[in-house]
């Protein structure tokens, strides 16, 4: 039983990747008005990509060889890039209720709380990425998904830029960087995400508390699982046609 008040933890940690994407997707679905609103920890055991809302994935990627490699390919439900996700990156996803989008600035001085404690120093520019020294070491999307503000934030424990560019249209190698190259010591995942609900507990003004799935999310999430292979499917087919015309 959650303390009033107080904000969820899911901690999914490493875990498949289709429910990196699903069980944020349900407990927004599900999301009460009057909350509670819920943090996420999730690192992808497989390699995937991902692509904004706005655009679909033949647009920006090649599915060909996604195939090839084995990498799903899966749409996310706000605007953005693609981006290649594996275990080496912690996705830190952040609902609420609809009415709650001034969360994001608490959220996003929590991030960069957490990364000066780890000796890092960072900022966040404004458009999406969290940056340190002009190079990219996290990005956040932010907007509504059904009646839930909804935050996706991405931290690299490493990143290697030559994967997207392995099945991106967009040849040019982003200038990135990782947690791990940039902290002046070892770090394991388990103190990113300690130190992570220690910042935004403080910045949020409220406790995290641990807690689990309820079954109705449980079930949305299956559901959604399957929607997003049935996704998947048809846009591969899609690509395989050639891009839709404009």
């Amino acid at each position: 039983m959650l303390t009033a008040g107080s904000i969820r933890l899911l901690n999914l940690g490493p875990t498949a990747w289709a429910r990196t994407q699903s069980v944020y997707r349900a407990t927004a679905e599900l999301m009460p008005v009057a909350g509670p609103d819920t943090v996420v920890f999730a690192q992808s055991l497989q390699p995937y990509l991902s692509h904004g809302v706005q655009q679909f994935a033949s647009e920006a990627l090649d599915l060909a060889a996604c195939e090839r490699l084995g990498w799903r390919v899966v749409r996310r439900p706000l605007p953005g890039g693609a981006e290649y996700c594996d275990v080496n990156q912690l996705l830190v996803q952040w609902m609420g209720p609809g009415g709650a989008g001034s969360g994001a600035a608490p959220f996003i001085a929590g991030v960069l709380s957490t990364l000066r404690d780890l000796g890092v120093t960072a900022e966040y520019d404004g458009r999406g990425q969290f940056v340190t020294k002009g190079a990219c070491l996290g990005t956040l999307a932010a907007g509504r998904l059904d009646s839930a503000f909804v935050l996706l934030g991405c931290l690299y424990l490493s990143y290697d830029p030559q994967n997207l560019a392995r099945v991106s249209f967009d040849t040019r190698l982003p200038n990135t960087t990782s947690v791990w190259a940039e902290s002046p010591r070892p770090l394991a995942p388990e103190m990113l995400q300690g130190l992570l609900i220690e910042q935004l507990a403080f910045q949020m003004g409220r406790p995290i508390e641990r807690d689990t799935p309820r079954l109705p999310e449980t079930r949305a999430a299956r559901r959604i699982e399957q929607e997003l292979l049935g996704i998947e499917v048809a846009e591969f087919l899609q690509g395989e046609a050639g891009p839709a015309e404009h």
